[in-house]
């Protein structure tokens, strides 16, 4: 479902305005009759407006002015990847630095040593211990 979602999402840009203008513009609403309909003042949307630009608009708001404006508000984090990729280079980079660590697996030639590290990512993978994500 993630990587559903992240490739459908993915290439969605913030509009400069910001989300809440935007949309409104686009439907030739007035700030006053979103406000009308959403219960508040002229005032409380413009307000909304300026916290999205800066980050600080709520969750709650953007759901009730996309309501307001005959919308649905959609909230997601979309990860840099697909998630099984995401989670294979991690566990290489946590194999190669064990590998680093241990002076018998350094000892080995290069090719050895690379299939123990591709071992040992299968393995944490498989295994997934709680340790996965904590930094090394």
């Amino acid at each position: 479902m993630i990587d559903k979602t992240a490739k459908q999402v993915g290439e969605v840009s913030v509009p400069e305005k910001g989300w809440i203008a935007s949309v409104r513009r686009a439907l030739g609403m007035s700030a006053e009759q979103v406000a009308l309909r959403k219960g508040v003042s002229r005032n409380a949307v413009y307000q909304a407006e300026r916290s999205e630009k800066e980050g600080a608009v709520s969750l709650k708001q953007m759901e009730q002015l996309a309501k307001a404006m005959n919308g649905r508000f959609v909230y997601a984090i979309v990860p840099d990847g697909r998630v099984e990729d995401i989670k294979y280079r991690h566990a290489l980079r946590k194999a190669q630095n064990l590998a680093k660590s241990d002076p018998e697996i350094t000892s080995l030639p290069a090719d050895e040593r690379q299939d123990w590290i591709e071992d040992k990512a299968a393995e944490l993978l498989h295994d997934f211990p709680p340790s996965f994500w904590e930094p090394e």
